[in-house]
């Protein structure tokens, strides 16, 4: 039985503009789901990329690093995707690797 996957993610599309802190057992899904059109939809949502993730084993540090990256404030976010993705590039592709 494969062990359980939990991902912390950050889905933006320019630098220093607004994102998207969350969590979720399958990444990929997550994100197929996200960019679907929907009503009212925000700026994030509608040109979304996956610049910055965490893998963890447990849900409970998932949720412990995602209320991390929230409440750390903006700055502190962009640093964090900057200094892995200084670029902004989406990372979906790299997901598999992860499996």
């Amino acid at each position: 039985m494969q062990a359980p996957h939990y991902y912390v993610y950050i889905f933006g599309d320019n630098p220093r503009e607004d994102v998207e802190i969350g969590i979720a057992g399958d990444l990929q899904k997550h994100m197929a789901e996200f960019k679907l059109p929907q009503p009212n939809q925000n700026k994030v949502a509608a040109k979304a990329k996956l610049v910055y993730y965490e893998h963890y084993q447990a849900p409970e540090e998932a949720q412990t690093r995602e209320q991390q990256l929230k409440g750390g404030g903006l700055d502190s976010t962009f640093n964090l995707i900057e200094s892995m993705n200084p670029n902004w590039l989406d990372l979906s592709d790299t997901l598999s690797d992860q499996l």
